[in-house]
């Protein structure tokens, strides 16, 4: 949704400027919806002490050297980016990725999304 959202909210002969793209990991052909992940390791503590830092770097052989890394141990760069059109991912054959809610989540998401909190704090709900 937040893709989509970026790229209708920008006029089209800005959209060859955003690039966005899924996480593949290096095993993977397509994303895997954080939903389906089943990893234990996103609870309050690991989420609240997790920092991003955002750092520029202007020279041309630090920034290569850590794209190269990064292509090394993932295949985002092959599989993972979004449309161009409207922000969705898509396997070859026009598919959306499994489990995503679209462009369109509905007039009720947030209804969904509470019963999905709900679920995890009785710790039936995956994450």
């Amino acid at each position: 949704m937040v893709a989509h959202k970026l790229f209708t909210t920008l006029k089209p002969e800005h959209h060859k400027n955003l690039h966005w793209y899924w996480y593949v990991a290096k095993d993977m052909m397509e994303p895997i919806v954080a939903k389906k992940k089943q990893l234990e390791t996103e609870d309050t503590q690991s989420w609240f002490h997790s920092q991003e830092v955002n750092v520029m770097f202007d020279s041309e052989m630090i920034c290569r050297a850590w794209i190269d890394g990064l292509r090394r141990n993932q295949n985002t760069h092959l599989y993972g980016e979004v449309s161009q059109e409207d922000g969705i991912w898509r396997d070859k054959a026009g598919n959306q990725a499994k489990d995503v809610i679209g462009v369109n989540p509905g007039k009720f998401s947030w209804a969904k999304g509470l019963l999905g909190a709900i679920e995890r704090v009785r710790g039936q709900g995956g994450f």
